[in-house]
């Protein structure tokens, strides 16, 4: 895992350490990222990356990864292409079948951060069953 201070050569030490004073000031807050896979794709190559250079400032981030079968996944590639002005249909059963699959898979959540980014619209109806704190 590489760790934050190895990048001092390419980008200067100013900004590793002004990185460092932001980790200090984030002391504390609990930052979890959520999405719908490890591997592919643009999310998943920056928190692979992004994760471990956060953890090695100290700051207390973690990722987890939603499950579903291939029936939500064709749903929710559906809201995948209306959200880039495709057309398309959706029908109640599907909506349902989309809000049980992210009721399961918030019942799997072990914590919840004090800040959470969703950064698929496959797992964005666990935002409703975060608990309050």
């Amino acid at each position: 895992m590489a760790h934050i201070d190895e990048y001092r050569p390419v980008v200067g030490d100013q900004i590793i350490d002004e990185l460092h004073i932001i980790a200090r000031k984030l002391s504390g807050i609990n930052i979890q990222n959520i999405n719908s896979t490890y591997y592919g794709g643009g999310v998943a190559e920056i928190l692979s990356r992004m994760i471990p250079l956060m953890q090695s400032l100290g700051v207390g981030v973690w990722w987890d990864v939603i499950k579903g079968d291939p029936r939500f996944f064709d749903i929710t590639k559906k809201f995948h292409n209306g959200l880039h002005g495709t057309s398309v249909s959706l029908s109640r059963e599907e909506f349902n079948y989309f809000l049980e699959v992210n009721a399961a898979n918030s019942q799997k959540m072990s914590r919840w951060g004090d800040v959470v980014f969703v950064h698929d619209p496959q797992p964005i109806g666990l935002i409703k069953n975060k608990r309050r704190l």
